[in-house]
């Protein structure tokens, strides 16, 4: 490797990634400002290099996914494992906001296979092929079948594969296996 290349490759790795994320209603109060003016969002600049998707941009301002009701980045209609990039504009919106957005329409939808196995059975049918968003998670997955992790014992598999983190982004034709472990 030549040294201009060298320095290149160093100085991309300086590179902090800059977003505008934009705090819509009560989601504001989490900054702690004085003086916040009720109808018009709070803008935060932030600079973190360790961000990769949007999930990670709530737990540095320490929002719980159960007081956003949508996301935008860039415009449009997203989910929490959506992968942000340098300049990206997100939009968080609370809970009490999402009557607003009723009728959002979704870029596009995927299919996702999803396996209920051994007490799970009883959130549906034992297998079934459903239609979620894109973009969607395994968390959206565990929301909307009611399904509560909070003791950490499920255990789930993407396409054959253990899957540790929630946020992981689904894609079209995934198969998704979902079970409680006896530990």
């Amino acid at each position: 490797m030549d040294n201009n290349h060298r320095l290149y490759s160093d100085l991309k790795i300086l590179e902090k990634m800059t977003l505008k994320v934009k705090l819509y209603g009560d989601l504001k109060t989490k900054l702690n400002h004085k003086g916040i003016d009720v109808g018009t969002p709070s803008t935060l600049n932030i600079e973190d290099e360790s961000i990769e998707i949007v999930s990670d941009i709530l737990k540095k301002l320490v929002i719980r996914e159960s007081e956003i009701s949508h996301i935008f980045v860039n415009g449009k209609y997203s989910e929490l494992g959506r992968k942000v990039k340098n300049g990206d504009r997100i939009g968080l919106f609370p809970r009490r906001m999402a009557l607003i957005f009723l009728e959002i329409a979704v870029d596009k939808n995927i299919s996702v296979n999803i396996k209920m196995e051994g007490d799970l059975k009883g959130y549906g049918s034992d297998e079934s092929v459903i239609e979620i968003p894109e973009r969607s998670t395994v968390a959206s997955i565990l929301k909307k079948y009611k399904i509560s992790n909070d003791k950490n014992n499920l255990k789930i598999m993407v396409n054959g594969k253990p899957c540790y983190e929630n946020n992981v982004a689904l894609k079209d034709g995934d198969s998704v296996v979902i079970f409680q472990s006896n530990n």
